[in-house]
């Protein structure tokens, strides 16, 4: 192995610096774009000069690394959080990402983060401080987006173990269970009869969200093209066909009536030539998100005005209002059929729904039959 630096003549007594180098019975030229006045260097020729050794240097100290599996120590000194962003950028940003990251930020600050700081140490102080700011779930979340790009560090041997890993079992932060917020159809209907000063799509869009089971993600994008109707047995029949943003999976979704008559007043009060269901509702700004937060105050002020908990009036709880209901007012709504309409790849994912309602635990119980037991206990003889 051998990394050299090479002159090539140019005119008036210049030249250009190259890198001749041979390792693994390969020979290769790097050319630096790197030229001097050698005849009569200046002072700039000499940094210059002293440039092209260093660069030598390293592409040496590089193939050593290469060759013994070692870790490259100018590696572990790069800023982390500007390698991890440049990373996420690299995948599909989404609001899990962006969030992650902005955490992140907040924790370190302005100082550079190097690779090798991060210990176990860093990681359990990193998810004690997001356990201040987010919920436990949402801490795991973002946790594991961090342990991802550690992961990702580590397979490009910038580290040699993600620190995520070494921490021991009993101190990982664990899923809790958690109460799903849904909302009773008596409750929704209160939501309806309630005036309040938002913007009707918001209403509309929530509404929807409850009714077919989307995603804020899914919902805010929706386009008119997405909506198609079919005839089944004489009848007409609504469907969404879309890919879901969070799985990418292609979808083909049966619109129940309630989702159906949300449809029919949008499209009479839309413009012919629009494109989106819920044009008010969009997202615009992928990075903030800034929609998103004021569809989420919107709602909270509604709920608030309803008599409801606005603390359990989010988009999301949209979802889990229709994953609900559909088990507790459904016959054939059972979890298979409902994880093939949320869109779930594993019904793992759908056992959360499996503790319904009391009222649907209680109809449940008072269905055994009875049997006839005397009032007074039989006598043993």
């Amino acid at each position: 192995m051998g990394v050299y630096l090479r002159e090539k003549k140019l005119s008036q007594g210049q030249v250009s610096y190259y890198l001749d180098i041979y390792h693994n019975k390969t020979r290769w030229y790097e050319f630096l774009e790197i030229k001097i006045n050698k005849n009569r260097p200046s002072a700039q020729d000499k940094e210059k000069k002293r440039l092209a050794n260093e660069i030598r240097a390293q592409r040496e100290n590089e193939l050593i690394v290469q060759d013994n599996a070692l870790i490259d120590k100018s590696k572990r000194k790069a800023n982390f959080v500007e390698w991890f962003e440049k990373f996420l950028n690299e995948k599909n940003p989404n609001t899990l990402y962006s969030s992650a990251l902005f955490n992140l930020k907040n924790y370190v600050g302005k100082k550079p983060l190097p690779f090798m700081v991060i210990t176990p140490e860093w990681c359990k102080d990193f998810v004690k401080y997001l356990k201040t700011k987010v919920s436990n779930n949402t801490a795991r979340k973002y946790a594991m987006v961090v342990f991802s790009g550690l992961e990702e560090a580590e397979r490009k041997g910038i580290i040699q173990k993600n620190p995520f890993r070494l921490i021991e079992k009993k101190d990982r932060i664990k899923k809790q269970e958690i109460f799903r917020s849904a909302f009773t159809l008596e409750q929704l209907q209160q939501l309806v009869n309630t005036p309040c000063n938002i913007p009707e799509q918001f209403k509309q869009a929530f509404l929807f969200s409850c009714f077919t089971g989307l995603r804020w993600s899914d919902v805010n994008p929706l386009r008119w093209e997405e909506i198609i109707t079919k005839q089944i047995d004489g009848n007409e029949e609504w469907f969404i066909y879309f890919e879901q943003e969070k799985t990418e999976g292609i979808e083909y979704l049966p619109l129940s009536e309630q989702a159906v008559e949300i449809l029919e007043k949008r499209k009479t009060a839309s413009d012919e030539n629009e494109k989106y269901v819920f044009p008010d509702a969009r997202e615009t700004n992928q990075k903030n998100h800034l929609v998103h937060r004021r569809v989420n105050y919107s709602l909270k002020k509604w709920a608030e005005a309803a008599g409801l908990d606005k603390e359990s009036m989010h988009f999301h709880a949209g979802r889990h209002t229709f994953a609900t209901n559909v088990l507790e007012h459904s016959a054939d709504g059972d979890l298979w059929t409902v994880a093939k309409l949320l869109g779930h790849r594993s019904i793992l994912s759908t056992q959360i729904y499996a503790h319904v309602r009391d009222k649907k635990r209680a109809s449940a119980v008072k269905s055994l039959p009875k049997i006839e037991i005397p009032v007074n206990p039989l006598k043993v003889a």
